[in-house]
Parts: C-alpha cells; sequence; structure tokens
C-alpha cells in the first residue's frame, strides 16, 4: 500500500475508471465489424464459425481476430464517451479498458485512442463478460474500487460491484444500474427511428423501381391485369433491392466511414446495429423472392438473377475497374426487363440498346463523382475500387461518349418499324434527342463541377430541372401520338 501526504496517494486510491467496449465506446460490436471484414475479404471462412462456436465464444473471438485486420480508426466511437474520458484523464485519473472483445483487437484499439492505462480483454480462455468481468474487476481493484461505464443488461452484475456506474444507452437501462450502485452518469441515446430505417432500406432509391412500367408505357398498354401485375413487381423489387442496399452498405462499412457523405449512412454512423441490418435484410430478400416465384416463375427467375448477380458486385465485381460501372448500368436495364416479364410485354431491341448506353452513362458519372470526393481514399488505396485518381477523366470520356451513343440509338430507334405501329407521327419524337442530350450533359456538367453528390436517377427526383425536362418530354411523345387529330 502507497504510504505519505499529499495528492498522489488520493489518485492512486480513487476508484479506477474501467470502461466497456462494445456499444459503449464505440457505436457497434467489434466481433460483429469483423464478421463482416470475414465476409468481405474471405467468405469461405464463415462455413468455419460453427466449428469455432463448439470450443465456446472465446475460441470464435480468437479465430475470427486472428484472421480479419480491422483499423481502430474505421470504428464509430462514441464522442460523449471519449470526452469524458479526456476529462477523467486530465484529471489525472487511471482508465482500463475492460471488455469481452479479443485481447489483440482491444490493444489496438487502446493503442490508437492513447486514452488508456491498463487493458483487461478475453484472452482465449475466459469471456470477460457479465458475471466474468464482474469478479475480475471485483479482485483486481479490491483496494481502490472501480467505477464502471457499460451500456448492456450483461453490464448489471458488473454495476453491482462497482462504487458507482456511467450508463450508456436507454433509460431503462440507467434505471437498471441506479437499483444496483449509485447512478454517477447517463448518457441516453433514443433507438433508431423510422426515418432512419428508411434511409438504410434506401427508400428513396424505390424510385428506381419505376421502371419496370416501362415496357407497359411504351407499348401503351392500359388493361388492368399488366398494370397490377407490375405494381406488384414494384414492391416486390424494392423490398429485394432493399435487402441487397444493406447488405451492401455493411460490407461497405469501413470504407465509408471514410468517405465524405457515406459516413452519415445509418450502418456507417452506427445509428442501426449489424444483426439489426442483417436480419432486416433477411426478411426483405427471402420476401421478395419468395412472393417473385408465387406471381411469375420467370420473374421470380429475374429477381434471383439481379440479386445473385448485385451480390457479386458486392463482394468481387466493384473492385474490378470498368467492368463495376458496366455491371452497376446493368441493373436498370434489369428492372426493365423484369417489368417487361411480369406485364407480358415484349421489348425492342433498340429500346434495350439505347437503355444500355443511356444507364451506361449514368453509372459512370455516379463513379466519376465518388472518385471527385474520394481522391484521397483513392491515393490511400482505400476507396474499395479500382481506380486511381487519374482515372476520372478517362471515366468522364467513356461517359459522355456513352450519352451521345443512346441519343444516336435512340435516333435510330424512332426509324423502327415498332415506333410507327405506335405513334401516329414518330417523327416528333425526333424532338427528344436534344431534350435527352441536354439532361445527360447537364447531369456530366453537375458531376465535373463536383455537384452530383449522389445517384443521378436519385438526384432526378429532387431536381427542378429533371421535372421540366420530364414535361417536355411527355408533351413531345403527346403529340407524336395525337398528331393525327389535329
Amino acid at each position: 500500500m502507497v504510504s505519505g501526504t499529499g495528492a498522489k496517494p488520493a489518485k492512486t486510491l480513487s476508484p479506477v475508471l474501467c470502461v466497456d467496449l462494445d456499444g459503449t465506446l464505440i457505436r457497434g460490436n467489434v466481433l460483429w465489424e469483423c464478421l463482416v471484414v470475414l465476409l468481405k475479404t474471405n467468405p469461405m471462412a464463415l462455413f468455419l464459425i460453427p466449428f469455432w462456436l463448439l470450443a465456446g465464444r472465446t475460441s470464435l473471438k480468437r479465430n475470427v481476430a486472428a484472421r480479419v485486420h480491422l483499423n481502430p480508426a474505421c470504428l464509430t466511437y462514441r464522442q460523449p464517451v471519449l470526452e469524458l474520458l479526456r476529462r477523467e484523464k486530465a484529471n489525472g485519473r487511471r482508465i482500463a479498458l475492460t471488455t469481452a472483445t479479443d485481447r489483440e483487437l482491444a490493444e489496438a484499439i487502446a493503442n490508437h485512442l492513447g486514452l488508456f492505462d491498463e487493458v483487461h480483454a478475453t484472452d482465449g480462455q475466459v469471456n470477460l463478460k457479465g458475471t466474468n468481468k464482474a469478479a475480475f474487476l471485483a479482485e483486481r481493484y479490491a483496494e481502490a474500487g472501480f467505477d464502471y461505464v457499460g451500456d448492456s443488461v450483461a453490464d448489471v452484475e458488473v454495476w453491482r460491484r462497482a462504487s458507482a456506474a456511467y450508463v450508456v444507452g436507454s433509460d431503462a437501462r440507467a434505471r437498471q444500474a441506479g437499483a444496483v450502485t449509485t447512478l454517477e452518469l447517463a448518457i441516453v441515446e433514443p433507438r433508431a427511428s423510422f426515418r432512419t430505417w428508411v434511409n438504410a432500406l434506401r427508400g428513396h432509391h424505390w424510385a428506381k423501381n419505376l421502371l419496370l412500367f416501362l415496357p407497359l408505357a411504351l407499348s401503351h398498354n392500359l388493361a388492368f391485369e399488366p398494370i397490377l401485375r407490375t405494381i406488384a413487381g414494384f414492391a416486390l423489387y424494392g423490398f429485394c433491392a432493399s435487402g441487397l442496399y444493406i447488405l451492401n452498405d455493411l460490407l461497405d462499412l469501413h470504407s465509408d466511414r471514410q468517405h465524405p457523405w457515406k459516413k452519415d449512412r445509418p450502418f456507417a454512423a452506427g445509428d442501426i446495429s449489424i444483426p439489426e441490418g442483417l436480419v432486416a435484410s433477411s426478411i426483405c430478400l427471402s420476401a421478395a423472392l419468395g412472393v417473385g416465384f408465387c406471381l411469375d416463375p420467370q420473374f421470380g427467375l429475374a429477381l434471383s438473377g439481379y440479386a445473385a448477380l448485385t451480390m457479386l458486385y458486392s463482394l468481387y465485381l466493384k473492385k474490378i475497374a470498368l467492368l463495376d460501372v458496366f455491371v452497376l448500368s446493368s441493373f436498370y436495364s434489369f428492372r426493365i426487363l423484369a417489368g417487361a416479364i411480369v406485364s407480358e410485354t415484349p421489348l425492342s431491341q433498340w429500346f434495350l440498346a439505347f437503355s444500355l448506353f443511356f444507364f451506361l452513362s449514368l453509372a459512370m458519372a455516379k463513379r466519376y463523382s465518388e472518385l471527385f470526393y474520394a481522391s484521397d481514399l483513392v491515393k490511400a488505396g482505400n476507396s474499395g475500387r479500382g481506380y486511381h485518381t487519374g482515372d476520372r477523366e478517362v471515366l468522364l470520356s467513356l461517359g459522355v461518349g456513352s450519352s451521345f451513343s443512346a441519343v444516336v440509338i435512340f435516333s435510330l430507334y424512332v426509324h423502327s418499324q415498332d415506333v410507327r405501329v405506335l405513334y401516329s407521327s414518330p417523327e416528333v419524337l425526333f424532338f427528344l434527342c436534344p431534350i435527352i442530350l441536354y439532361w445527360l450533359s447537364r447531369t456530366w456538367l453537375l458531376a465535373h463541377r463536383g455537384e452530383l453528390n449522389e445517384d443521378p436517377v436519385t438526384l432526378a427526383i429532387r431536381d427542378p430541372v429533371s421535372y421540366g425536362v420530364a414535361l417536355a418530354s411527355a408533351a413531345v411523345i403527346a403529340a407524336s401520338i395525337m398528331h393525327v387529330n389535329w
């Protein structure tokens, strides 16, 4: 025991501030973060998880940690907790990181933050959680005592042995802690709101699924049954795409956190946990694919093909320069084809060729803008893409070239026999060529200025100029249909 007078003995004997990691210091769980990295880098290793679990959770954590490189800088730290630790550190208080996370990862995080005097973590034998953690800390700090910062129901036993409780989480958790010890501080954060979930499901991207109605519109088919089937297909495609968007966001979790605007996405920001995301994705995908096959087997196959290609894109294809934009543009064509299948409407080969180049241009504009904002990540090799900084000029050339190709193909489409059957005056449709070219050219101008910070299709939903272009296009189409009656 340290003897003497003055401030030092008081500081030495003051309760050590012990801090939990998962859900407390960070907005998430390190094990789940590692599993996401493992899914992205070595998906086959996930089949070993049941065998690791047979030896216990400590074995699982050790094996996962050994196969994953987790950058501590890419975790989402709770700023109020960091401020608390910095304040206590400045006052000379000893701070210990006490976590059920594997020791190797815990020490890497502690070294990154530079705030901890001690690190106590799961060592491959004892899972330092709940009663195990409570017993360990009570023995370790029997003389000075300890205060504990935690968040979960497993921490109630630790608070029971602590001198004081610092709670991160809900009011209910704060009441639980206050019932077993002195409640020193409560940092209450609300659960994810409905709007947060809509953002996670990319509700605004459902507008892309309006492409399913395009075959009906092009064929002037207003029959009740095809429209009803297309509405059902629209909803199923929306749920399928939402489930896939969640998986994509989880796979891109760490690169998104270093991106200027993607870091605010619900999963990257830690507003929704990884397990919640996986459950939501599973529900959306299983419901969409199951009902899709019941609606129409061919539509179900198209939806399954879209889902499979999207997963390949998220895991592998997005890392291959240029191939990624071709695949990205095909997702739009998939929607048009799915609409034709579910409504049993034939599509012109000319229009399919037009849509290929049109959406290829938009996909390149999207990637161009991402490279514009993520130039530092590209230089550091952390963008998750296969591009270099200088590739933006190549994408610009190819994208603008695709825009002109789409317009040329559309002008040839206007000459096709299919168009002459549907329109009284198909020559009027030529006025769509400068309208389409103007919208594509403006999209690229915005991208070049750095003002296109989202998908061009979703941008059009909030863009007044795009609505003006749509009205002008509708007027041209109406004139082409009704010209015979003038």
